[in-house]
């Protein structure tokens, strides 16, 4: 794990889990240590999120889904999170900031809470700080991002804690799906399983409010509809800073969602970070969702 321009007491280790779906191109894999989601198949067995590549496991979905068992994921256990952590302590980190996917989506926070406290009781040198995003996708690694940034500040382990909780307050996500058939099946949206999509033919836009996955709004007819109310909603923000769309595999989605936002908001396309799903989401989400997350800046 590189260390920041600033070493010694002032630096810390960046943990977290598979959720963040930061693109490889923004985050070296030697810039944080990551604990991956599990991802049950019944009898079959399981696999680590990540594993396997997004478009093989989705082939995989597709034989599923057709059959019974259909997967399911699991938080890492505190075992998982321990490891991690003292990974970061034998490369020389006594100070290490954990951020994980929002407690009201999986129990991931309540593992590396255990595991930090595990490892205080070994390494009582150690210092571990556990933040809860209250999101997950990119709006989750625009926080991992900032605390890489905050490292190479030179802040200390608690100022870069209350960086990224403070800008968790100010990230907005918004999502859209052709069928909520997945979410019910993963039971972890329970306030829009009532939407029978491939009845009614309504699309579903998701966001988070208090760490948790609710409706924001329903749209009937084609997912371009959709689509333009999420853009109609990020156009109305004030201070717009960091922006990314989220994928599937949904590259008509993808692009469509993209142009409008550039054409919407006046931006260049390289300032919007194009991202994809990981196989843990994909089992929620199914391949044809898209949706943006981002900032809200501060008021000068």
């Amino acid at each position: 794990m590189g260390k920041s321009a600033t070493t010694g007491r002032r630096a810390f280790a960046i943990v977290s889990d598979s959720g963040h779906n930061v693109p490889p191109a923004l985050w070296r894999s030697d810039d944080y240590r990551e604990v991956p989601f599990t991802i049950n198949f019944g009898v079959d067995g399981s696999v680590d999120d990540g594993v396997l590549g997004l478009d093989e496991f989705a082939d995989l979905l597709d034989r599923y889904e057709r059959g019974a068992g259909y997967p399911t994921t699991a938080a890492p256990a505190p075992g998982r999170f321990l490891e991690a952590f003292r990974r970061c302590l034998q490369e020389g980190y006594e100070k290490i900031l954990a951020i994980t996917i929002s407690s009201g989506l999986s129990k991931t926070y309540e593992s590396a809470l255990e595991a930090a406290n595990l490892l205080r009781q070994q390494h009582p040198e150690a210092e571990v700080e556990v933040a809860d995003s209250q999101t997950g996708s990119m709006a989750q690694g625009f926080l991992l991002l900032e605390a890489a940034e905050a490292r190479r500040r030179g802040f200390s382990l608690a100022q870069a804690r209350r960086a990224v909780e403070e800008l968790s307050s100010r990230i907005r996500f918004l999502a859209t799906f052709e069928t909520t058939k997945y979410l019910v099946k993963s039971g972890r949206a329970r306030s829009v399983q009532h939407l029978l999509t491939s009845v009614l033919n309504i699309r579903p836009i998701i966001t988070l409010r208090g760490g948790a996955v609710v409706l924001f709004g329903r749209v009937r007819g084609r997912m371009e509809k959709a689509i333009d109310s999420i853009v109609e909603e990020v156009r109305h923000s004030r201070n717009l800073g960091r922006i990314s769309v989220i994928e599937g595999i949904a590259p008509d989605l993808k692009e469509m969602l993209v142009q409008r936002l550039t054409k919407a908001l006046n931006l260049r396309r390289d300032q919007i970070v194009e991202a994809k799903i990981g196989p843990a989401f994909l089992v929620h989400t199914g391949k044809r969702a898209v949706g943006v997350a981002w900032e809200e800046k501060r008021e000068p």
